[in-house]
Formats: C-alpha cells, sequence, structure tokens
C-alpha cells in the first residue's frame, strides 16, 4: 500500500509547543507530502517559530488566517482544519492526518499506524492514545478501543471524502461524529495503546480553564451529539470512578447533557446519524454487535 498523506494542523497561539511538534513530526520515519499548519489570528510568536521551519523543510507549509464570526471555539478549530486541507487536497494522497499544536510522539507514529492500515483494508479511521502531561506527570486518557484521538487522527483517503470530512460543531464532537458516521459506512474505526503520543496541554484546558467546567462541556457536547440519555448515563457514573476528578467529573457531565436537553439550540447532526448513533450505543451497553 502507498502511504502518501497529508497532514494539517490548526494552531492559536501554540509558541510554548509548536516547535516541538514540528521536531516530532521532521524525525518521523515516513514524512508527509505535505505538512500545512494554519496560524489562526495568533499573537504570539506561533508563526515565527513555524517560519523557521518552513525555509528548511519543503514540506512544511504556514498558512495565516484571520479571526472573524467565530461562532465557538469547538466549530473554529474544524473551521481552521477544513481550510489547510483545502490547500493540498489537490496533491495526490493516500491518507489524510489531523494534528493538533501540542502533541508529540515518537518516530515511528505514522509508521505504526499505516501498518494497522496495511493490515486491514476496512479500517477508515485510526490513531494512537495519548497521555495528558500535567505539571511533568504523565496521566492516561480514558478512551474505549474503537474511539480515536481527535488530536491526532489519520483517515484513510476513501472513508474521510465517503463520510464528507469533518463537520464543524458549536459545542465539539466533530472528531466523534467523524467515527460515527464512519462506522455507519462500513467502516471500522480504532484507536492503539501501544502507540503513544504525550498531551502537552490536556482538552479544554486552553486558558486553563477548570477541568469540572470542561467535563460539563463535554456532557452538552454528548447531548448535541445525539448521544442516548442511558448511555451518557452508564459511561458518567463509570468515568466518576475512573477519570479525574474523581465522582464530580462525571457527575459535571450528566450535569452538562441535563443542560443541552434543556436547551433551545437544535442539533447539527443529521437524524439517520443520530439513530445509528443510539442503536450502537445502546448495543455497546448490551453487548450486541450493531
Amino acid at each position: 500500500m502507498k502511504k502518501e498523506y497529508v497532514l494539517v494542523t490548526p494552531a492559536h497561539n501554540e509558541e510554548k509547543f509548536i516547535g516541538q511538534v514540528i521536531e516530532s513530526v521532521i524525525a518521523q520515519t515516513i514524512l508527509p507530502k505535505k505538512w500545512v499548519i494554519v496560524d489562526d489570528a495568533s499573537d504570539d510568536k506561533t508563526s515565527e517559530i513555524v517560519e523557521r521551519y518552513q525555509r528548511k523543510y519543503g514540506f512544511i507549509e504556514l498558512y495565516k488566517l484571520k479571526r472573524t464570526n467565530v461562532k465557538s471555539y469547538y466549530s473554529r478549530r474544524t473551521e481552521v482544519f477544513l481550510t489547510g486541507y483545502d490547500k493540498v487536497r489537490h496533491i495526490e494522497h493516500d491518507f489524510v492526518a489531523a494534528l493538533d499544536g501540542d502533541l508529540t510522539f515518537l518516530p515511528d507514529y505514522y509508521e505504526n499506524i499505516f501498518r494497522e492500515f496495511d493490515g486491514n483494508p476496512r479500517l477508515g479511521i485510526a490513531s494512537g492514545v495519548y497521555v495528558d502531561d500535567i505539571d511533568g506527570r504523565h496521566r492516561k486518557v480514558v478512551r474505549s478501543d474503537i474511539s480515536t484521538s481527535g488530536g491526532m487522527q489519520v483517515f484513510r483517503r476513501e472513508c474521510y471524502e465517503q463520510i464528507g470530512g469533518y463537520k464543524p460543531l458549536r459545542y465539539g464532537a466533530d472528531d466523534s461524529l467523524a467515527e460515527y458516521t464512519a462506522r455507519m459506512k462500513g467502516w471500522q474505526t480504532r484507536s492503539f495503546p501501544a502507540y503513544v503520543a504525550v498531551h502537552h496541554r490536556p482538552t479544554g484546558t486552553r486558558g486553563k480553564t477548570n477541568i469540572v467546567k470542561v467535563r460539563f462541556r463535554q456532557g452538552v457536547s454528548d447531548y448535541y451529539l445525539g448521544s442516548h440519555v442511558v448511555f451518557v448515563l452508564a459511561k458518567s457514573l463509570r468515568r466518576c470512578f475512573v477519570e479525574m476528578p474523581l465522582i464530580i467529573g462525571g457527575l459535571a457531565r450528566i450535569c452538562g447533557f441535563l443542560s443541552g436537553y434543556f436547551s433551545n439550540y437544535g442539533r447539527e447532526v443529521p437524524k439517520d446519524v443520530v439513530k445509528y448513533i443510539r442503536k450502537e450505543q445502546m448495543g455497546r451497553l448490551l453487548g450486541v454487535k450493531v
């Protein structure tokens, strides 16, 4: 199998980590055909750092955006990714990869992921897993084996195009929506715990956001994704005992889901996908294959 891939990184004020991320990519045993780093109106030295590497490595391309009409942090990140991919979609490639501006991994990350694709022609989306770097200590992130890490997802191009790519969602979970849609269309999705990355800024904590608020927003996201209430309740109660902050984090998820339920904002996920999501989730709870 060919292993030509394009890589897109949305970046906003990533001067603290972007250099490490670039070093991580240029050390890969299989380099991207093109890597577009989209600077979303950073007011720090993000662009300056990227430009230094761009002058040295021809596959790196910096694209700068101005911030206008930002509906939400979550939808904006997706829109920035789509802008970056639009710059490279004309290039011949077999895989589409997303990479956050605060994730680093070992030099054989992409080689290992492509080996998994080689061994499974129905694998549509794959990733490794990441650990959160909390003041120099690594904390495992709870994730099921069919749930891939959005900040380092790799799509088989055929799968990406069949599902219509990422969809910007006001409350996030575009990566989860991509997975559900892929599985609905017959693809498999998988995360591989053998391939570990370091997440230098835990999810949702940009600007030192309180982690309880992060869990609450994840619950809101669950609602707008269309998740089944029984599944969310079961997942949240389980995470009360396995995900930080213990107890209160899971309860915050439930509160976030209920907040979405009582709000007036409509879902952005198509009804047929919501129907599939709920069917799959209940199947997982009952041990029934969808």
